[in-house]
């Protein structure tokens, strides 16, 4: 476990990440770190976030494809009274593998769709309503970024050593 700034507490993965399986996707997403797929829906227009840094999101899970292709919705941001923006500090594995990713490549304000493999999502094992070995489709908009954290020498560390990508 790591400290950032703030009393923010990261958990450390454990263990070597296998290689991420391909997935299809249509032939207008682009192709992203590790197997990861995406297709820009909105340009953001501000900055990209710092490892560390807390952004907030707006998202809508789907399994088995985007809604006009069957898939199922069974996670959003967005409720009956409104959106409520998930918030965590980018780049340091508070989230799955394809979301560290996609959200440190975009900017603030801009709207993707990912198609993330099971291997950057929550492999074998799944998790909550999303079963083992499950392609995650995600709509996602990076909301807004927080302060950067100053980060002191031991986070430094553990980021130098741990890279973004494998």
């Amino acid at each position: 476990i790591a400290k950032l700034g703030g009393g923010l507490v990261i958990s450390l993965l454990v263990g070597k990440q296998r290689p991420a399986f391909a997935v299809d996707a249509p032939s207008d997403y682009q192709d992203g770190p590790n197997g990861l797929k995406y297709k820009v829906l909105t340009e953001g227009a501000g900055d990209k976030p710092q490892r560390g840094q807390k952004v907030k999101t707006s998202y809508t899970l789907y399994l088995d494809g985007f809604p006009e292709d069957g898939g199922k919705q069974v996670d959003s941001s967005k409720r009956l009274v409104g959106d409520k923006p998930f918030e965590f500090a980018c780049g340091v594995s508070q989230v799955v593998k394809g979301w560290d990713y996609a959200l440190m490549d975009m900017k603030e304000g801009e709207s993707r769709r990912l198609i993330v493999p099971s291997d950057l999502g929550y492999g074998d094992k799944g998790f909550s309503k999303v079963p083992g070995k499950s392609t995650l489709y995600f709509d996602v908009t990076l909301s807004s970024l927080g302060k950067m954290p100053e980060l002191n020498d031991e986070q430094k560390k553990w980021l130098d050593e741990h890279p973004l990508y494998d």
